[in-house]
């Protein structure tokens, strides 16, 4: 039996099956047993070696990073980044980021590992991280500026920004009252789609409300309204009271806010039976567009009247979620956003923020561990996403391994993973590159 494997095909399948003895491997196999003294013994001659290895550098990294000293850790990954720019360093980076409460450079190390090896799980996983930091970012940036709100200034403030404080409900019967939540929460993400619009997220808004300490009668008080708006950093801000009109109706009463000259401009009043509830939304967004002066093209219009659900069951589920999510019950609100995604599984933001929700549930818990395991479990389920070499598929290992052994292929590779270069064999050169043909024969099905 004959097989026919091109040559270019079946370097990398014989770089991760070959066995050796060089100073690289030696180290990385003793870094995965966990001898981590002998690791950094190997890792440090395959360097002296051959100083430009970021492979040695990564997993010298790794070993330092597994025995918490993540000073040396981040030293020897950013060498390797140097040498070579690499997802699985700038992913090690980001973990020591977050266990030293560096949020920016988590941040922009996790996007950088996104991009260099950005797709499928090995994505999902550290963009759901990424969400997480952000949000972590947000908060922190509205509590300083509460603390320096004696030093802000309402002169340059973005004539484009808008925020969309939370409406008060505070009137509805107490089932009902989420209802207010989550109706700013859509008018929001609609006014986002006008893309001459600038608008503040909202978790930043809810962390003001709280460090203001505003009941939820005050949300609509015109005010207080300019005071959040400079805290916000945003030159208007929409305000809503929603009121019950009967048993299964409701009524929206807005006013827009000038952050600069405080002055007010009430918006057309809209209502509905509550089983209508999203074209009452659509209706109130519609009219404070009008009163923005705001002129939609035909494409932000459209966008502005999907319908995310039709099932109020969902949407009510959806609003208790953000009122738990809003007072840090976490795991009360994944469970709201899963029960709306059961009442309608193409409610698409609620499925967003479930996801969003179990990341953060899986964050807090990795930040409060002990120290030295904390990002353990994330760090494992991402590492093992990741790709690392391709294997010998479809070649026994052996028969791989004889095949460099034997001298028959040389790359570059080979000196950082076995230590030397091969010798030619007798009868001719190493094949270096370019296409070729290797004939392997034998019985290649036997065990």
């Amino acid at each position: 039996m004959r097989r026919y494997v091109p040559v270019l095909l079946l370097i990398p399948l014989l770089l991760a099956a070959g066995c050796s003895k060089g100073f690289y491997t030696k180290g990385k196999l003793a870094s995965e047993q966990g001898d981590y003294d002998t690791a950094l013994t190997q890792l440090y001659e395959a360097i002296n070696e051959t100083p430009k290895n970021y492979k040695a550098w990564r997993e010298i990294g790794v070993v330092y990073f597994k025995q918490g000293s993540l000073e040396k850790a981040e030293e020897a990954f950013g060498t390797s980044n140097k040498i070579e720019p690499n997802a699985l360093s700038n992913f090690y980076l980001g973990l020591i980021f977050e266990q030293t409460d560096q949020i920016d450079k988590a941040i922009t190390v996790y996007a950088a590992a996104i991009n260099l090896q950005g797709d499928g799980q090995t994505k999902e996983m550290i963009e759901g991280r990424l969400d997480v930091l952000i949000d972590k970012k947000l908060m922190l940036a509205a509590r300083q500026a509460v603390q320096r709100e004696d030093s802000l200034s309402v002169d340059s403030l973005p004539e484009n920004s808008i925020a969309v404080i939370n409406f008060d409900g505070s009137t509805l019967p107490e089932e009902l009252e989420p209802l207010a939540l989550g109706l700013a929460e859509f008018i929001a993400i609609d006014l986002a789609k006008i893309e001459r619009l600038n608008v503040l997220e909202r978790l930043k808004i809810n962390v003001i409300l709280d460090e203001l300490a505003l009941s939820q009668s005050k949300y609509s008080d015109t005010q207080t309204a300019p005071r959040v708006g400079r805290l916000l950093g945003s030159r208007r801000v929409v305000l809503g009271n929603v009121t019950s009109t009967g048993d299964n109706s409701f009524r929206i009463v807005g006013q827009l806010v000038n952050t600069v000259d405080k002055s007010v401009q009430r918006t057309e009043p809209r209502q509905g039976q509550l089983d209508q509830f999203f074209e009452v939304e659509k209706e109130f967004v519609f009219a404070l567009i009008d009163t923005l002066g705001i002129e939609l093209t035909k494409a932000e219009r459209d966008a502005i009247e999907e319908v995310p659900t039709e099932s109020f069951l969902a949407f009510m589920a959806y609003s208790e979620g953000l009122l738990y999510q809003k007072r840090g019950l976490h795991h009360v609100a994944l469970k709201s956003f899963r029960n709306a995604g059961l009442y309608d599984p193409d409610f698409s933001q609620a499925a967003g923020l479930s996801n969003k929700m179990n990341e953060t549930i899986n964050y807090n818990r990795d930040m409060s561990a002990e120290p030295g395991t904390q990002t353990s479990e994330f760090e494992s389920k991402v590492t093992a996403s990741m790709t690392t070499g391709l294997t010998a598929d479809g070649i026994d290992h052996i028969q791989a391994a004889n095949l460099i052994n034997s001298n028959f292929i040389i790359n570059n590779e080979l000196y950082w993973l076995f230590g030397s270069f091969p010798i030619a064999p007798p009868g001719g050169g190493p094949i270096l590159s370019g296409f070729g043909t290797i004939i392997i024969e034998g019985n290649l099905d036997a065990d």
